[in-house]
């Protein structure tokens, strides 16, 4: 497998995971997430026993716009730092979101979610960078355990 086959499957998979962590909420919540998007910060700043309607309402916006981003990662064709450092903006913008939770349950959800997307750059980075096509293997692990943890997170927002 050549890198640029391989950096294409590493942002294929990281798509396929913040897709799962941002599926919709039903037609009557979707309102109510605006809402909640304009309040989150004053919920954040003055409430330590977050909701867990609270806390995803934080957390689903984040991860749609990370799943967006997501879609502008160059997959190694020019440049491949730029495309590691693209996709490091990413998972650093979901580690923020997971920091923003105070909601236990969310939290827990949206940390294992960044967790596996640090792995996930860690992969990136040695096959774009280093040229280590062999560290792909771990794609088929990291795949599983990035849609694992997408789904609790979506399971729990939904």
């Amino acid at each position: 497998m050549n890198r640029r086959i391989a950096a294409w499957t590493i942002a294929t998979v990281a798509v396929l995971g913040l897709t799962a962590c941002s599926g919709a909420p039903a037609a009557e919540d979707a309102s109510k997430d605006s809402d909640k998007a304009d309040d989150s910060a004053a919920v954040e700043e003055t409430n330590t026993d977050q909701s867990v309607e609270d806390a995803c309402g934080i957390v689903i916006p984040e991860m749609t716009e990370a799943s967006s981003a997501m879609n502008d990662v160059d997959a190694a064709a020019a440049d491949p730092q730029a495309t590691v450092d693209q996709f490091n903006e990413v998972v650093t913008a979901l580690g923020e979101t997971a920091d923003k939770v105070t909601n236990p349950e969310v939290k827990d959800a949206t940390t294992a979610v960044y967790d596996d997307f640090v792995k996930l750059a860690d992969i990136l980075e040695k096959v774009v960078v280093d040229q280590d096509v062999s560290a792909s293997e771990d794609l088929g692990t990291i795949s599983s355990d990035m849609m694992e943890s997408a789904t609790a997170l979506q399971e729990l927002c939904s």
